[in-house]
Protein backbone atom coordinates (compact mmCIF):
# COMPACT_ATOMS: atom_id res chain seq x y z
CA UNK A 1 0.00 0.00 0.00
CA UNK A 2 1.15 3.46 -0.65
CA UNK A 3 0.68 6.69 0.58
CA UNK A 4 0.78 10.27 -1.05
CA UNK A 5 2.52 13.52 0.72
CA UNK A 6 0.22 16.16 2.51
CA UNK A 7 1.70 18.43 -0.60
CA UNK A 8 -0.81 16.21 -2.88
CA UNK A 9 -3.81 15.96 -0.29
CA UNK A 10 -3.55 19.82 -0.16
CA UNK A 11 -3.63 20.18 -4.64
CA UNK A 12 -6.15 16.95 -4.61
CA UNK A 13 -8.47 19.41 -2.08
CA UNK A 14 -9.00 21.99 -4.41
CA UNK A 15 -10.97 19.96 -7.76
CA UNK A 16 -10.18 23.08 -10.13
CA UNK A 17 -6.53 22.34 -9.99
CA UNK A 18 -6.26 18.85 -8.93
CA UNK A 19 -5.33 17.68 -11.78
CA UNK A 20 -2.88 20.49 -13.08
CA UNK A 21 -1.24 19.77 -9.66
CA UNK A 22 -1.25 16.26 -9.57
CA UNK A 23 0.49 16.32 -13.14
CA UNK A 24 3.47 18.74 -11.04
CA UNK A 25 3.90 16.35 -8.02
CA UNK A 26 7.39 14.71 -8.77
CA UNK A 27 8.31 11.58 -6.26
CA UNK A 28 11.73 12.39 -5.61
CA UNK A 29 11.85 10.78 -1.79
CA UNK A 30 10.43 7.17 -1.29
CA UNK A 31 9.91 5.27 2.10
CA UNK A 32 9.82 1.83 1.81
CA UNK A 33 8.58 0.07 5.31
CA UNK A 34 9.32 -3.49 5.08
CA UNK A 35 13.02 -4.71 4.47
CA UNK A 36 11.88 -8.11 3.63
CA UNK A 37 11.93 -9.35 -0.38
CA UNK A 38 9.12 -7.38 -2.18
CA UNK A 39 10.69 -4.07 0.01
CA UNK A 40 14.12 -5.10 -0.77
CA UNK A 41 13.11 -5.28 -4.57
CA UNK A 42 11.04 -1.65 -4.80
CA UNK A 43 14.10 -0.17 -2.83
CA UNK A 44 16.43 -1.04 -5.41
CA UNK A 45 13.99 -0.54 -8.38
CA UNK A 46 12.95 3.29 -6.99
CA UNK A 47 16.76 3.60 -5.81
CA UNK A 48 18.43 2.74 -9.77
CA UNK A 49 15.77 5.13 -11.15
CA UNK A 50 16.68 8.01 -9.61
CA UNK A 51 14.84 8.03 -5.96
CA UNK A 52 16.68 8.85 -2.87
CA UNK A 53 14.82 5.96 -0.49
CA UNK A 54 14.83 5.08 3.18
CA UNK A 55 14.01 1.42 4.04
CA UNK A 56 13.08 0.63 6.77
CA UNK A 57 12.47 -2.63 9.26
CA UNK A 58 12.70 -3.54 12.87
CA UNK A 59 16.15 -4.29 13.63
CA UNK A 60 19.23 -3.36 12.10
CA UNK A 61 20.03 -7.23 11.35
CA UNK A 62 17.13 -7.49 9.21
CA UNK A 63 18.17 -3.75 7.21
CA UNK A 64 22.19 -5.37 6.76
CA UNK A 65 20.76 -8.46 5.06
CA UNK A 66 18.22 -6.02 3.37
CA UNK A 67 21.21 -4.41 2.36
CA UNK A 68 23.42 -6.99 1.24
CA UNK A 69 20.76 -8.94 -0.96
CA UNK A 70 20.00 -5.48 -2.40
CA UNK A 71 23.99 -5.34 -3.48
CA UNK A 72 23.93 -8.88 -4.85
CA UNK A 73 21.03 -8.01 -7.00
CA UNK A 74 22.05 -4.63 -8.37
CA UNK A 75 25.87 -6.54 -9.04
CA UNK A 76 24.20 -9.39 -11.12
CA UNK A 77 21.81 -6.24 -12.79
CA UNK A 78 25.22 -4.25 -13.89
CA UNK A 79 26.98 -7.85 -15.11
CA UNK A 80 24.30 -8.02 -17.21
CA UNK A 81 23.58 -4.64 -18.28
CA UNK A 82 27.19 -3.45 -18.85
CA UNK A 83 28.98 -6.41 -19.77
CA UNK A 84 31.14 -4.36 -22.34
CA UNK A 85 31.49 -1.65 -19.40
CA UNK A 86 32.35 -3.41 -16.27
CA UNK A 87 33.74 -0.25 -14.71
CA UNK A 88 30.26 1.68 -15.42
CA UNK A 89 28.62 -1.26 -13.78
CA UNK A 90 30.51 -0.94 -10.55
CA UNK A 91 29.54 3.01 -10.85
CA UNK A 92 25.76 2.49 -11.43
CA UNK A 93 25.76 -0.19 -8.35
CA UNK A 94 27.59 2.55 -6.31
CA UNK A 95 25.34 5.23 -6.86
CA UNK A 96 22.07 3.18 -6.75
CA UNK A 97 23.26 1.72 -3.01
CA UNK A 98 24.60 5.33 -2.33
CA UNK A 99 20.53 6.42 -2.70
CA UNK A 100 19.19 4.06 -0.75
CA UNK A 101 19.75 4.88 3.72
CA UNK A 102 18.09 2.53 6.45
CA UNK A 103 16.19 3.00 9.49
CA UNK A 104 14.48 1.41 12.40
CA UNK A 105 11.76 4.35 12.55
CA UNK A 106 9.38 4.77 10.20
CA UNK A 107 7.55 7.75 12.06
CA UNK A 108 10.96 9.92 11.94
CA UNK A 109 11.18 9.63 8.20
CA UNK A 110 8.37 9.91 6.84
CA UNK A 111 7.79 13.34 7.50
CA UNK A 112 10.64 14.06 5.16
CA UNK A 113 9.10 11.60 2.01
CA UNK A 114 6.61 12.15 -0.76
CA UNK A 115 5.67 8.36 -1.03
CA UNK A 116 5.39 5.82 1.60
CA UNK A 117 5.04 2.06 0.10
CA UNK A 118 3.95 -0.21 2.72
CA UNK A 119 5.55 -3.98 2.33
CA UNK A 120 5.67 -5.42 5.79
CA UNK A 121 4.67 -9.20 6.63
CA UNK A 122 0.64 -9.76 5.45
CA UNK A 123 -0.67 -10.07 8.84
CA UNK A 124 -3.51 -7.39 9.78
CA UNK A 125 -2.73 -6.69 13.15
CA UNK A 126 0.86 -5.78 12.50
CA UNK A 127 -0.12 -3.46 9.48
CA UNK A 128 -2.99 -2.08 11.91
CA UNK A 129 -0.26 -1.25 13.93
CA UNK A 130 1.64 0.26 12.13
CA UNK A 131 -1.16 2.45 10.07
CA UNK A 132 -1.72 3.35 13.51
CA UNK A 133 1.43 4.98 14.60
CA UNK A 134 1.65 6.52 11.26
CA UNK A 135 -1.87 7.56 11.25
CA UNK A 136 -1.22 9.47 14.79
CA UNK A 137 2.37 10.97 13.35
CA UNK A 138 0.45 12.49 10.40
CA UNK A 139 -2.14 13.87 12.43
CA UNK A 140 0.28 15.66 14.98
CA UNK A 141 1.99 16.87 11.93
CA UNK A 142 -0.71 18.08 10.20
CA UNK A 143 -1.70 20.07 13.49
CA UNK A 144 1.71 21.53 14.09
CA UNK A 145 1.54 22.62 10.44
CA UNK A 146 -1.69 24.61 11.13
Amino acid sequence: MAFVTRQFVRAMSSSSAASAAAKKIMVKHVTVIGGGLMGAGIAQVAAATGHTVVLVDQTEDILAKSRKGIEESLRRVAKKKFAENPKAGDEFVDKTLSSISTSTDAASVVHSTDLVVEAIVENLKVKTELFTRLDKFAAETRLGSL
